[in-house]
């Protein structure tokens, strides 16, 4: 599946979720006002200092959660330009924090945001889908959650399941334009011609991912 790297910020879809073993139930995930301070924190953060990595890629991730794709997109580029060569070394300090603050409170989520995406840009992928995983059982109505779960199973070559998963994802956000795109992507790839031209159209009723995909297509 291609056009996708809008994909890896936004969001494709959705598999039954399963649960965690062990430990305490979960907890009532941050509300969107607590996402929304945290994005003022890390903004704040970066007027002092534009070049604090870790602020940059913890604002990516708050765009992430709350499904502003091309912004939490932007922030992962400039975060990847401005470290270069020290990319590597500062993707081991962010799972090593992460995982510091998951041992003593597994429910964060937003820890485990930061370390799924760490996980998946080292290219561990499966211990990657496995946290996408226990975000989805955290997080089981939230649909950008489901997403980035069903994109982890499509690239694994699960199509079915991510199908399964995305359309789950419309059933609870059914003005979702990436979930749509993404859909009418595996119905072309399986075949179902009607079903994705469906998907195709509610997709490109969004502007930015219909100039999106016009200009990854004319590169």
């Amino acid at each position: 599946m291609r056009a996708l790297p809008l994909v890896l910020i936004a969001a494709l879809a959705f598999a039954p979720a399963r649960s965690v073993s062990g430990g305490p139930a979960a907890p009532a995930a941050p509300s969107r006002a607590e996402w929304e301070a945290l994005a003022v924190r890390y903004r704040a953060i970066l007027l002092r200092d534009p070049d604090d990595a870790h602020a940059r890629y913890s604002l990516a991730i708050v765009h992430a959660h709350e499904g502003r794709v091309m912004e939490g997109y932007r922030e992962l580029q400039a975060v990847d330009r401005r470290l270069g060569a020290r990319r590597d070394v500062f993707s081991v300090q962010v799972v090593a924090d992460a995982q510091r603050i998951l041992a003593a409170r597994p429910n964060h989520v937003p820890s485990r945001y930061r370390l799924a995406f760490a996980l998946w840009f080292q290219g561990r992928k499966d211990e990657a889908r496995a946290e996408l995983e226990r975000l989805v059982a955290l997080e089981p109505e939230h649909p950008w959650s489901l997403g980035y779960l069903g994109y982890a199973y499509a690239d694994a070559g699960d199509l079915d399941t991510a199908v399964a998963l995305w359309e789950r994802g419309i059933a609870l956000d059914p003005a979702n334009a990436v979930l749509h795109y993404v859909l009418a992507l595996a119905y072309t790839r399986k075949g179902q011609l009607k079903k994705a031209a469906a998907h195709f159209a509610a997709a490109y009723r969004d502007r930015t991912l219909r100039d999106y995909v016009k200009d990854q297509e004319g590169r």
